[in-house]
């Protein structure tokens, strides 16, 4: 069964996850805590047809070295497709984002839970583990992304 909008999406996912009742707020998002210190937030895609998920690594893009910025958004290019997370940068502020857009009328429940699972683990990982290897890969003294 595929979704004909985000919010059926998101009732499947908030069921699939016990966590009834999670639905989008006044500014299209719906936020689940994932472990400790991560939230993931569900969003109403740009498109219609998408639903958003989006998450922020602790970490300010100028923190990083200008190689290993273009490192990481490069990433995208090397990772990336269809489903796969990607990294971007929050205009606002300059966090690092991780970011995927499924397009729920196309997928069904199971395939929409991989890739929120897959999703998860790779925001975890930048949360633990990657944050430390951004971090150690960007000395103070690099030329930074202003």
């Amino acid at each position: 069964m595929s979704y004909p909008s985000p919010a059926h999406a998101l009732a499947a996912i908030a069921k699939e996850l016990g966590a009834e009742g999670l639905q989008f707020d006044e500014t299209g998002l719906a936020r689940i805590n994932i472990g400790k210190n991560v939230v993931v937030a569900f969003g109403q895609g740009v498109r219609s047809d998408c639903l958003d998920f989006l998450a922020e690594i602790p970490l300010k893009i100028d923190q990083l070295s200008k190689e290993t910025a273009c490192q990481l958004l490069l990433e995208n290019f090397r990772t990336g497709g269809p489903g796969l997370p990607s990294f971007s940068i929050n205009p606002s502020d300059g966090s690092v984002l991780m970011t995927n857009s499924l397009p729920v009328h196309r997928l069904s429940i199971e395939e929409i839970m991989d890739s929120f699972r897959r999703f998860t683990a790779v925001v975890v990982h930048f949360n633990g583990e990657g944050l430390h290897q951004l971090r150690e890969g960007s000395t103070p003294d690099d030329a930074t992304i202003n």
